[in-house]
């Protein structure tokens, strides 16, 4: 559909009330919901896991799931046996069902029409004629009864949104009690356009089954009474669900292979002209699969460590992208390695990555529990070099943010996305990243210097005037570039604020964090906690998140005046053998003069950077021109050659310091460690006395070269 199109439906399709309290008369979040500033009881979720229940996790929703896959219609034909338990002390009549490939069954889904506003997404891959898709309930069953449902809109999106269905259940369920919901559906997946759907024969089935939403409790993120949590599908949230164990089956045509959550549950069997696969995943709150003809034999690996099971990793992929590949299960076991030690153990017996083919991007960059994409070729956003092996340790880490901690994708973003961005960044600091110019000026041998990682997320990570804080839901953003700058931002202000405390005690304070919050669902006020309970100071911990976090406080620190002046006599009173004279300008020149020649006769000629007969007063000055949050130390360097190290205090709006030394100063850098990432400009960190024109020379005569042949080849044609 055009995008003109599109645009009218976004803008034309009426809205809808925000989602009333079902018949127990429960509320549900809504669209203003986001970052939580009250911390959760200690016994939120069950409380902390202490590895001697029976289950990792407090199961709520288990799955039973059969797919049979057609691909050649990209449909998916799905009953479901859904289990659910109400931990509420009230009797619950009504669930609620996430339906997400409603977001592209029309232009006047929610998602759609963010879509249609925004312009772009991901990749920017467009819908055409019998390539939308959805996902319909054909039945809904309690006990053998039929559980009526209907459309619900929690964040006042339009009619045409039916991403979120509730159904009335015949029989209550009790407070502790269980029921159970036998569901048919039927899958229509899109053009893979937004972590799911096909290409050719290539099928990502992501987010492709009803799934319950989250009834959250007095106690937990920041609940006073019991209420769902089951929003829209917005353009840039993701998810948010109940732990569970997932008994799932796909049914697809010989000769594909099928990748998925979990563990594969014995071999591939054939039945009546089709392949069953069969996987079991426990204590994870989502699974889904790929199937494709095209695989070439996945590559295998083995990972142990301290806690964890043998861990089997398989790598899927297309033939032509072994390299990446072989990148790809290098990067995985790394990370199993890193996350491991940093945070806590892995406690999966699978992991699973996929490579998708070539014009399947789309469904590149996703992550499930033990399952996830990766990509092989520079067209990711990023368009880096070593962008598989970047995007591998990205979205292996997601298992970690957004798997066991199974934070709040849609409401606290940052809590996956940003955090799993420092993470990966402190795995990859020590390693180069070559982003990509466009073809054509590589094609003229224009190229970017390779660049460290924290170098990257700081030229991402900073901006004069950020609109939105990192905290907060995922779709009241100002711009998808708002929502995108979570990942840097959140990596820099974190990289800063562990320059701050020490890297001891935020190694800590994360570490506290995902012990005590795996299998459970922290909030923004839950990792403040944790931060503060494993030491960190609580005046720096708590501006932070203040000024950093749920605020847009920016740095922009700069060397404004680095001067050296020659301390000369000068004419007026002076006292002589204890009485008082005056000297005039004349007196003062022949004084100079002789010291001068004194000088020159017991040393020499003075000469650059060696003493003279008079001190030089040197003067640097500096001034904050946002925020006065950060330390700093100012290096002052000599001409010949010597150094001071000065301190710059927080909280002082300007600096100004005067040293009166034997010879002139050369330059003065603020931050010479390169500590703190999160200054706008670091190019006006350092300042010399006198300007250097090289660097300008050198690009007049490179922007001259090119004009040249320019020139040269309009004159050829």
């Amino acid at each position: 559909m055009p995008r003109l199109a599109l645009l009218a439906a976004a803008l034309l399709a009426p809205p809808a009330p925000p989602a009333a309290p079902g018949p127990d008369g429960v509320e549900v979040a809504g669209r203003e919901a986001g970052a939580v500033r009250v911390p959760s009881a200690a016994g939120a979720w069950g409380g902390e896991r202490t590895g001697k229940e029976p289950t990792l996790s407090d199961r709520v929703a288990d799955y039973e799931i059969r797919a049979i896959l057609d691909p050649a219609k990209h449909t998916i034909e799905g009953t479901e046996r859904l289990t659910w338990r109400n931990r509420s002390a009230v009797p619950i009549r009504s669930l609620y069902l996430h339906l997400y490939l409603n977001a592209f069954e029309s232009p006047g889904s929610t998602f759609m029409r963010e879509r249609a506003r925004r312009g772009r997404f991901r990749f920017a891959v467009g819908i055409g004629k019998g390539e939308w898709g959805g996902i319909e309930l054909r039945s809904v069953q309690q006990g053998g009864k039929a559980a009526p449902w209907s459309f619900v809109h929690p964040d006042g999106g339009p009619e045409t949104d039916h991403t979120v269905a509730r159904v009335d259940l015949p029989e209550p369920v009790p407070p502790g009690g269980s029921t159970s919901l036998d569901i048919a559906f039927l899958d229509r997946l899109p053009r893979v356009v937004a972590r799911t759907g096909w290409f050719g024969t290539f099928h990502l089935a992501g987010q492709w089954y009803p799934k319950v939403g989250v009834l959250e409790l007095p106690g937990e993120r920041g609940a006073v009474r019991p209420r769902w949590n089951c929003h829209e599908f917005h353009l840039d949230s993701e998810f948010y669900a109940d732990w569970g164990s997932y008994a799932f089956e796909v049914v697809a045509p010989p000769g594909y292979a099928v990748a998925a959550s979990g563990v594969r549950q014995g071999a591939p069997e054939p039945r009546e002209g089709a392949v069953v696969h069969r996987f079991r995943a426990d204590d994870v709150h989502d699974v889904a699969f790929a199937a494709w003809d095209g695989f070439a034999p996945p590559l295998t690996g083995r990972w142990t460590g301290p806690g964890s099971p043998e861990v089997q990793v398989q790598v899927f992929h297309p033939p032509e992208y072994a390299p990446q590949a072989r990148e790809a299960l290098q990067a995985t076991l790394d990370s199993l390695a890193y996350f491991s030690r940093t945070l806590g153990p892995y406690p999966y017996p699978a992991v699973t990555c996929v490579i998708p083919p070539f014009n399947a991007e789309e469904a590149a960059g996703m992550e499930y529990e033990t399952f996830f994409t990766s990509l092989a070729t520079g067209a990711f956003p990023y368009g880096a070099g070593n962008v598989t092996r970047y995007v591998t340790a990205h979205e292996f880490g997601h298992g970690y943010f957004m798997g066991l901690l199974a934070s709040n994708e849609a409401e606290e973003p940052f809590l996956d996305e940003g955090l799993n961005e420092f993470w990966n960044a402190r795995m990859l600091a020590g390693e180069a990243f070559a982003p990509r110019l466009p073809w054509a000026l590589r094609l003229l041998g224009f190229a970017l210097p390779p660049l460290g990682f924290w170098e990257y997320e700081r030229f991402t990570g900073t901006a004069a005037f950020p609109v939105d804080p990192v905290a907060g839901n995922a779709w009241n953003r100002w711009s998808g570039g708002s929502y995108g700058w979570i990942y840097p931002r959140t990596a820099v202000a974190f990289h800063d604020l562990e320059q701050q405390i020490g890297a001891e005690a935020l190694s800590r304070g994360m570490a506290l964090y995902h012990r005590r919050w795996r299998f459970r669902h922290p909030s923004t006020a839950d990792l403040k906690e944790a931060l503060l309970d494993a030491g960190a100071d609580r005046v720096t911990v708590e501006r932070f998140f203040e000024s950093q976090i749920h605020g847009v406080e920016q740095s922009d620190d700069r060397l404004v005046r680095v001067e050296a002046e020659e301390v000369l006599p000068a004419p007026g009173p002076v006292h002589r053998d204890g009485k008082r004279a005056e000297r005039d300008e004349a007196e003062v020149r022949e004084e100079i003069r002789e010291r001068r020649a004194a000088w020159e006769k017991e040393h020499g000629k003075p000469q650059e950077g060696r003493p003279g007969p008079f001190p030089w007063r040197n003067l640097v000055e500096a001034r904050r021109f946002r925020a006065t949050g950060l330390p700093h130390t100012l290096l002052v360097t000599f001409e010949d050659g010597s150094s001071e190290t000065l301190a710059w205090p927080a909280g002082e709006r300007w600096g100004r310091w005067v040293l009166e030394r034997p010879v002139k100063v050369r330059s003065a850098r603020l931050d010479p460690e390169g500590r703190w990432l999160s200054d706008l400009r670091k190019l006006d960190d350092g300042r010399r006395r006198e300007a250097n024109p090289r660097a300008a020379r050198r690009w007049a005569a490179d922007a001259g070269a090119w004009l040249q042949l320019l020139f040269a080849l309009v004159e050829a044609l």
